[in-house]
Order: C-alpha cells, then sequence, then structure tokens
C-alpha cells in the first residue's frame, strides 16, 4: 500500500517539475524596423541662401536603394509652402495642390537616382522670411526624410543687402553757413620777349706765310 501511495504523490510532485524545467514561453521578436529605415537614403540640396520673390529657383534631390530587397519602386514627394508655386520638375513630378510627387521608377539595390523641381518664389513672400522645404522619399517598404537648406526672403539678389541710404549731408541739423564769394583776379599774360639771336664767331683760317 505504502508504494501505490508513493506513485501517485511522486507523478504529483513530478509534474510540476517538469513543466517548470521547460521555462516560461519565450517573448515574441520585435519586428525590426531599423533595416526598412536604413534602406534607402536622401540628400537634397536647394538654391542660394537667398531668394527673391517672382524669381524661379531649384530644388534637387538624390535618393540611393541600400537593401536589402533588391528592387523596389521609387518616389519622391514633398509638401510645398504657401511661399512656393510648383513650376515644372525632372522624373516625372507632378503637383496636386501644394503635394508635388515624383515617380522615380523601379531602382535595383545600389542605384542612385537624382531628380529636381522648380518652384517661383511668391510674390507676396515678406523680405526676412525663411522658407523650409521637407522632402520624403519610400523605395519599395522603405523610406526616410529629409529637410532641405533653409533660404531667406530678401528683396535684391544681392545676398539680402538693402540698398544703403546716402548719408546725410549736414547731420546735426544744422543750416550751413553762407561763405562770401571769393572773388576771382584775372591773371595778366606777361607779353613774351624775344631773345635776341647769338652768332657764332667765323672760323678763323690759318694761312702759312713764305719766307
Amino acid at each position: 500500500m505504502a508504494l501505490a501511495i508513493a506513485a501517485p504523490l511522486l507523478g504529483g510532485v513530478l509534474l510540476p517539475a517538469a513543466a517548470q524545467a521547460d521555462g516560461p514561453d519565450p517573448k515574441p521578436k520585435p519586428r525590426q524596423h531599423g533595416k526598412q529605415a536604413a534602406g534607402v537614403a536622401l540628400r537634397t540640396d536647394g538654391p542660394a541662401s537667398a531668394v527673391v520673390p517672382g524669381r524661379i529657383y531649384e530644388w534637387t534631390f538624390k535618393m540611393t536603394a541600400k537593401g536589402p530587397g533588391e528592387s523596389g519602386k521609387a518616389v519622391f514627394r514633398t509638401t510645398l509652402p504657401r511661399s512656393l508655386a510648383f513650376v515644372s520638375g525632372t522624373r516625372g513630378c507632378a503637383a496636386a495642390g501644394w503635394t508635388v510627387e515624383c515617380d522615380l521608377g523601379a531602382v535595383r539595390k545600389g542605384r542612385t537616382v537624382t531628380g529636381a523641381i522648380k518652384t517661383k518664389v511668391s510674390g507676396d513672400a515678406r523680405p526676412g522670411q525663411t522658407i523650409r522645404l521637407h522632402g520624403t522619399v519610400t523605395w519599395g517598404r522603405a523610406h526616410t526624410e529629409r529637410t532641405f537648406p533653409a533660404v531667406r526672403v530678401v528683396r535684391s539678389a544681392h545676398l539680402g543687402h538693402a540698398p544703403s541710404k546716402a548719408a546725410p549731408k549736414n547731420p546735426g541739423g544744422k543750416k550751413p553757413e553762407a561763405k562770401e564769394p571769393v572773388e576771382k583776379k584775372p591773371v595778366e599774360k606777361k607779353p613774351a620777349v624775344k631773345k635776341p639771336a647769338v652768332r657764332k664767331p667765323a672760323a678763323v683760317r690759318r694761312v702759312a706765310l713764305s719766307r
């Protein structure tokens, strides 16, 4: 009877021990978004640091497919601020409202594709206003974003320097004292004196006397 009773007891003790030996269920691995974020690179460049209202400027971008996929469709997108108007673009760029989309086509891993858009600065842009443009590129399931260099609105193209005002001739506000006119005396011309011509002495000939 002792063995019969011990068997169920041992079985009851061994079952929990076996369960603990397996350990808890492993946690699911998180999805790795870093590979997708690092799968494509974007570089941007803009016009000079100063822009003038009414003129057209070009904004360029360059995307590089890094993987992990072998090939994928690439698209560049940007939203223009109110101070810019879309004019044209390369690589199948088109605008719908303030959103510009450029279809870069199928790009293989390791390849680099460049593109550009041209915009016109609004005439309502205020001098001193800063314009910032933000771009996003997708390649397959990977995507990344980057900001274009900021530019400042100026009145003229001379690096934003307004024409300087001429300094006042009388900074103190006092009226200049009137100066008496100075009479210029006529210069008397002296008659030219002719110098007498100097005659050169005649050459003396020596005559030999015969004895």
